[in-house]
């Protein structure tokens, strides 16, 4: 019997574990979560094509990028983001599936800062996050290494 209730609780705290993607970039890294029906979608394709032409940018604020669709998606490192991790995510932001495009950006405390139906400008999305406390440490951290390594 407490092999069984072992074996089981494993499998939930796997599948919970599974379900929960963003978990390992809190305190690390900064979310955006794209909703699209499709990834050939319109606005998808339109808030995609900002935030690559933003390159150094994107990479310099620690935004990581997630594709999220109904049966599944792309997690930043190009991996699959699964069904059931799709469904955790459009559960956990009150999201329903299929229902257009939907942009959300994750602060590196893991709290929801910005949310959009329509695609968002590179000067909207940084200069809010340049305005977070937290960014604004990191700059600083930044341009005080900058001056000790001269």
């Amino acid at each position: 019997m407490k092999r069984y209730i072992l074996l089981l609780s494993s499998f939930i705290l796997l599948k919970f574990a599974a379900a929960q993607p963003l978990a390992g970039h809190l305190w690390e890294s900064r979310p955006i979560l794209l909703f699209t029906p499709s990834p050939a979608g319109t606005a998808y394709r339109q808030q995609l094509d900002i935030l690559t032409k933003a390159g150094g940018e994107v990479t310099d604020r620690s935004l990581v990028i997630y594709t999220i669709c109904p049966k599944g998606g792309k997690k930043p490192d190009g991996d699959t983001l699964s069904a059931i991790q799709a469904d955790a995510l459009y559960s956990k932001y009150g999201i329903t599936p299929g229902q257009g495009f939907t942009f959300l950006l994750i602060g590196k405390d893991g709290t929801e800062k910005l949310r959009k139906k329509e695609p968002v400008s590179t000067r909207e999305l940084f200069s809010l996050i340049d305005s977070m406390p937290m960014r604004k440490a990191e700059m600083r951290r930044k341009e005080k290494n900058k001056g000790h390594k001269k």
